[in-house]
């Protein structure tokens, strides 16, 4: 919310720098008292928004009003406040220096110390070498499945019905029927029903049943199981292609090494920095015997 809030302010103050003012280049979106907002000012007050946000706002209509609605509420009450003499009381300009201060500082280290730090082939590899076990790709088996439901509560006749439509569509699959087909129209999953039953790869500890999973993941490319009971009902799974246990290569994992790197390379050359600032600047805090981050 702080970071939100300078954000916010520091951009309303920096449309005080604007110097486009044709009005056919650089349409009003909004205005509030002598504030005018044009399109150019809106558009570098996106920018500086976080990159989630700034994607909201650009593609929802809304969610931009809301933006314009916000910026020219803030500078309508800001400009109450300051006709109040509030921006003038102590307490209120002592907060005002911290935010400022904060601020610099955040953009300071992001935006200076730490702009251009990045990850080497080699540091990458390395990282790869020592951390090979967490990129290890679970065996996982590519299913589809018919499913009838059976509710918890359900009488021992009810349930027997489900299981007995169940063995219904499993010998019409045997007899050759397309199992896509008997999901399409029978399976009561309707998520899955409308793709022939598809649901896509799945792994051990990776679903909300054991018992599906064991009878999935003994099934081989092309074979279709017996009747699985699971707590939801009854479900017959067909698996359609397979994939065997193994570890991702380097180049399937390299952007995310190169992410987990360079986080970890500006968190600590801006803890060396702040260690050095420390030290320059002579900061010391009442009862500690050094003020240097550990």
């Amino acid at each position: 919310m702080i970071v939100r809030l300078i954000g916010l302010t520091v951009a309303i103050l920096l449309l005080q720098t604007g110097n486009v003012h044709s009005e056919d280049l650089n349409p009003v979106v909004g205005k509030v008292g002598e504030f005018v907002l044009r399109e150019a000012d809106l558009d570098r007050m996106i920018s500086y928004q976080p990159a989630e946000a700034q994607k909201s706002i650009q593609s929802s209509p809304e969610q931009r009003t809301n933006f314009i609605r916000q910026i020219l509420l803030t500078k309508a009450v800001a400009s109450r406040a300051r006709k109040d003499g509030f921006e003038k009381k102590p307490e209120t300009r002592e907060i005002i220096s911290y935010l400022i201060d904060q601020y610099l500082a955040q953009e300071y280290l992001s935006k200076v110390v730490v702009a251009n730090v990045t990850s080497t082939d080699e540091e990458m590899k390395k990282y790869y070498a020592e951390h090979e076990k967490d990129f290890v790709v679970p065996e996982a088996v590519k299913v589809r499945h018919i499913f009838i439901s059976v509710a918890k509560d359900s009488t021992a006749e009810l349930k027997d019905k489900a299981r007995a439509k169940a063995e219904d569509l499993l010998l019409q699959i045997r007899k050759g029927e397309d199992f896509g087909k008997i999901a399409m129209e029978y399976s009561e999953d309707s998520d899955s029903a409308a793709k022939g039953g598809d649901l896509g790869y799945i792994a051990a500890g990776k679903t909300n049943s054991q018992e599906f999973e064991n009878a999935a993941l003994a099934l081989k490319p092309g074979e279709v199981s017996n009747i699985a009971e699971t707590p939801f009902g009854f479900h017959i799974i067909r698996a359609d292609e397979r994939r065997e246990k193994r570890t991702a290569s380097f180049d399937e994992v390299k952007e995310y090494i190169q992410a987990q790197l360079k986080e970890q390379n500006k968190q600590r050359k801006s803890q060396e920095f702040l260690d050095n600032l420390v030290r320059e600047s002579g900061l010391e805090i009442a009862g500690e015997k050094s003020a240097i981050s550990r």
